[in-house]
Formats: structure tokens, sequence, C-alpha cells
């Protein structure tokens, strides 16, 4: 190796350059309390400056970290901003809302911050903390404008049910990053939302109601089917989707709603809770509403205790609609998917009730009730005159459900008259009305001291008294001429169609007025036919279905006759002319 280049080696250098340390920024703020509003989401409302740190760099190479939190936390969950090189930064209304719905603040309330910067060089180098400020800030809500499709009135008919009665679209109303749900809710006019109605929509900012859902909406606020009311309409919107914490509510908008009476044309009652338990169809009449009005239905049955439970049923043997509750005692009528999938609950006590559907208020009652178990009609307009007890079975109605009771009597014409009775050869109660055709069923002192008045043209009529609904009708009797008595013929009876057949075995027994009952073998397959005089083909009586139906007369009846159950047993046939049916059980 050659010394000179032993000597290059060696050459000493000049000394590094020394930087000084630079110093804790001084911090300070345009304001001292801060309350922007939702017209300040853009505009700056807060304005931090700083002093230099005197780093030994030009600014292109400092950095400065903004750190906000609520006074007390010592910055333990504090909300960083990064600024790199200038002294100041800004804030619009928009940003430190967030911030502030961030940390959890509630709106509308001031909340005290602390502010400091923390200033390095851009490697994060010799940092230094400075002063704290303290700002106080009040977070804001985004107000909600309710649009409607149209404020013009609404008419809503049954029969554009499942048309569009009105939409809404409202903007959004959001508070930092969390999940914002909305409600619509509904009241009348003159209301203070303290029980409205309420459709929930989630994050969606529109929504659509068709008629039948704002009807029903409507009728459970307490406006009656069929009037016109003021309604207001109002967006609500929500932290979370839970419901319970409500942020903005909306200015209400009003709109003038005619309503309709949802009611269908039928009810039944289905359920473990009833006789028929849950098959469908269920028995008619017994489990069928009498309807009361345009509105309004009625039943007396008898229930089961708990855990049974029932359903209302517009179209019998069908399940595609229902009605219920949740309530053993009655309340708000649900429809369809709102009826709770256990289904009414039935009282806590088994017994007879009186069970009312009102399609008007959407409401629906069930109520202990004592009907009497049987009833007879007595008078000078009856073949027994004032004589009491009555000639019976003559004189005793039928039962057709519990609670309602038919006849079909031959009645004087007035001024004769006449009154019910629940227990024969006794004058301790009675029913009656004030109305040769029918109407308002008045117990005791309350009918009239003349009794009820006969029609004026004597003649056979059909007597209902109705327990569930209150009323009595007295109407012309149309149907198919209601036998003295009763006999059956048929292969599918031990006396095949030999006629006379053998009596007493196969002659009904009159247990009512129109009501004839017999128990006897049937061969399966084969078939029968009634008759009102035995060894007599004159006249029939029969059917189409093989475990009961309509009872036709004469050339009505089947050429095939009435067909007995495809298997042979021992069966029950219940011919009851009041209700114009048979049964075979």
């Amino acid at each position: 190796m050659s010394a000179a280049a032993i000597f290059a080696a060696c050459t000493k250098m000049d000394k590094l350059p020394l930087y000084k340390n630079g110093t804790a920024v001084t911090l300070s703020s345009n304001v001292t309390a801060i309350t922007p509003s939702a017209a300040d989401s853009s505009n700056i409302v807060l304005t931090l400056t700083w002093t230099s740190p005197n780093y030994a760099t030009d600014s292109a190479h400092q950095k400065f970290i903004v750190e906000m939190d609520s006074t007390g936390r010592n910055f333990a969950h504090a909300m960083s901003f990064e600024v790199d090189g200038p002294l100041t930064v800004s804030f619009t209304g928009s940003q430190l809302n967030n911030m502030l719905a961030g940390f959890g603040f509630a709106a509308g309330t001031a909340f005290s911050v602390d502010i400091r910067v923390t200033s390095s060089y851009a490697n994060n180098n010799e940092q230094y903390q400075s002063n704290v400020i303290t700002v106080a800030m009040t977070p804001y809500l985004v107000p909600i404008t309710l649009t409607p499709s149209s404020t013009s009135p609404i008419t809503m008919q049954v029969t554009t049910g499942t048309s569009e009665a009105v939409s809404f679209s409202w903007n959004a109303s959001g508070y930092g990053n969390n999940e914002i749900d909305y409600a619509l809710q509904i009241d009348t006019v003159g209301g203070t939302f303290a029980n409205p109605q309420v459709f929930k929509y989630g994050t969606a900012l529109s929504a659509s109601l068709i008629q039948n859902d704002l009807n029903t909406s409507i009728i459970n606020l307490g406006v009656l089917g069929g009037s016109t009311k003021g309604i207001q309409f109002r967006v609500v919107s929500y932290l979370g989707s839970s419901y319970t914490n409500p942020l903005v509510y909306s200015t209400p908008v009003n709109i003038t709603v005619t309503t309709f009476i949802p009611a269908p044309d039928n009810l039944y009652i289905v359920g473990d809770a009833t006789p028929g338990g849950w098959n469908n169809p269920v028995p008619v009449p017994s489990q069928q509403f009498t309807k009361v009005d345009a509105y309004s239905f009625s039943i007396i049955v008898n229930l089961n205790a708990p855990p049974a439970s029932y359903l209302f049923l517009p179209v019998n043997g069908d399940w595609t609609h229902k009605y219920g509750g949740a309530s053993a005692s009655g309340g708000t009528l649900l429809k369809d998917g709102q009826v709770p999938g256990s289904n009414t609950p039935a009282p806590a006590t088994a017994g007879l009730y009186k069970i009312t559907v009102n399609f008007q208020t959407n409401s629906y009652s069930v109520t202990p009730i004592t009907v009497p178990s049987n009833l007879y009609i007595v008078g000078d307009a009856t073949g027994g005159g004032w004589s009491n007890p009555v000639p019976t079975p003559s004189q005793q109605f039928t039962q057709i459900s519990p609670g309602v009771f038919g006849m079909i009597a031959n009645l004087n014409a007035a001024p004769t008259s006449y009154l019910f009775l629940p227990l024969n050869g006794d004058w301790g109660h009675k029913y009656g009305g004030a109305s040769a055709t029918g109407g308002t069923l008045l117990a005791d002192g309350d009918v009239p001291g003349s009794n009820t008045p006969a029609p004026a043209t004597a003649g056979l009529y059909k007597i209902i008294v109705n327990f569930a609904t209150n009323t009595y009708s007295v109407t012309p009797y149309t149907g198919v001429p209601l036998p003295a008595d009763l006999y059956i013929v048929g292969d599918a009876t031990a006396g095949a169609w030999n006629n006379p057949v053998p009596v007493p075995s196969q002659q009904f027994t009159q247990v009512s007025n129109g009501d004839f009952k017999i128990t006897l073998p049937l061969t399966g397959g084969k078939s029968y036919l009634f008759l009102p005089v035995n060894g007599d083909w004159t006249n029939k009586y029969g059917g189409t279905g093989s475990s009961g139906g309509t009872i036709l007369y004469d050339n009505d009846v089947p050429g095939t006759n009435t067909p007995a159950p495809s298997t042979d047993g021992t069966y029950t046939i219940d011919a009851n002319f009041v209700t114009g049916t048979y049964t075979v059980q």
C-alpha cells in the first residue's frame, strides 16, 4: 500500500451541524363556546391556531396532532386530527357535530371539550404538548322535512283497499356514524301523538301506505269506520333500530281522510278453545257469528280454558285470512300476520262467553254470559193459548247454537200476543218485544204489558231469539214444509226400502219445535230418504251430503237419494227444519 493512500484514508472531516431543540407551542381558539345549527354544517365554526415550535426545519417537515376529548378524561378517548405544516386548523359545523356524536353526546346540550396540540418533526421526533384549552360545544340535529305525495283529501274504500292511499318522503337526519332509523307516526288533528299509530321503516327515506293499512291505523286511533277526520302525519328519527331513543320530529302534515268499514260478509270462530277444535270448516250455525249490523258480529260460545286459543275466519274452510287479538278479554282487533302466533288466548276460566267483533272500531270483546238453556212460547197467538206449562215439543224452541233459539210456529193474527219463557210452567221470568216483526229483546218488567204483538196476518212464521245480539225476529216461513212426524227409509237402513218402515226403530223423535233426531245403524255406501208420513211416498226429504247439508224437498231430492256414510256404523241424524239443515254424526 502506498503512503499517499494511507494519508488519504486518515483525512479529518468537518464537524456535523448542531440543531437546537424546539419549544412547546401555545394553543388558542377563536371562540370559547360554539352552538352551531344545521345551517352551519358546511360553515367554519371553530379555528385553532398555535405558535411556532421553533424547530430547525421548515414547516414542510413539521407535524401537529390536534386532540379533542371531553373535559376530565385526560384525553383517554380523544379524537385526533393531523395537520402537516400550517400553524392553524379550522372545523365546519358538520365535522364538530360528527365528533360530538361519536362521543355519545346528546344534541342540544352544551359539553365542555378539552383541546391540545402535540408538535413534532415529520418523523415524530422531538414531540411537545401544548397547553390545554377548553371550548363549550353544543351538538345539533338535522331537521326533517316530511313531504307527502299529496295533501288532497283521501277517500278510502273496501274495493280499493290494496291501492296506495298516500306516500311520503323525507331527508336524512344523520348524527355522526350512528345508525338512524325512521318511523311514521299518525294521530288525529288536535292530538298530541301521545299514543300514535306507528309504521317503522328502518333506514329508508320513503314510505307508501295502502288504504287497508291506513284505514286500520286510523280506526285504531278511535275514529269510526265510515267517517271523515283530519289526520296528522310526522316522521321521527331514532338512534339505532330499537326505536327507543327518538331524535328529531318533523313538522306534522295534515290530510283529511275518509275511512271505510272493513267488515266481511260472514265471520266464524275456530280453535281448540271451541267445541269444533281446529277443524276447518267449522260446524255451523253453532260457530258462525250473527251479523248485528253493517260492521259488527256477535256470538255466544262455550270456550275452553288456556292454553286453548282461537281465531276468527271471514270464510269458513279457508285459512287465507284471519282475525284475532292478544288479550283474553278483548282489545284491538288484529288481522292476518299481526295476529299472535299463539292465536287469541282463551279466558282463564272455561264457560259460556259472548264475543263481539266490531270492525267500525276495530275491536273485540269477550265477556262471560248466562243465557237460558231452553225457551218456550206462550200466548193466545199460539195453539196452546195462555196455558202454562205449554205443550211440548211443539211450543219449545230449538237451540240453534248457544244463546240462539229458533221456532217455526203457526201464529194467530193481532190483537193476540205472546211471550217467551225460559222455564216451562213458570211465570218468574219472561222475554218479549214491542214489535210484531222483531227488534230489541226485552226482559221481565221491560216487556210491554200488552206482551209481544202477533203479526197482522195469521200464518206460519219463523221466530229467532238471539241472546248474542239481544234481538228477536219474526218472519213468514218460506222453507220446506214442517212435518208433524218424520221417518227414515232406504237400503242403508235395517228396514230397507219397505214402506211403511218399522217403528219406533225408524221413526225420528221430535226433540223441540222443528228439530227431529234419530240414532240407528246405517249400512255404508247405501242411501235413504226422510218421509213425513209412514207408508206414503207422496212427499219426501233428503240431501246430497253423507255427513249433512241443506234439507231438500220432493223433486229437489237427488234421484240417487241421500248418500249414507261410507262406513257401516251407528249414526245420529239431526234434521233441523228451523235451520233447514241435517247432520249425520
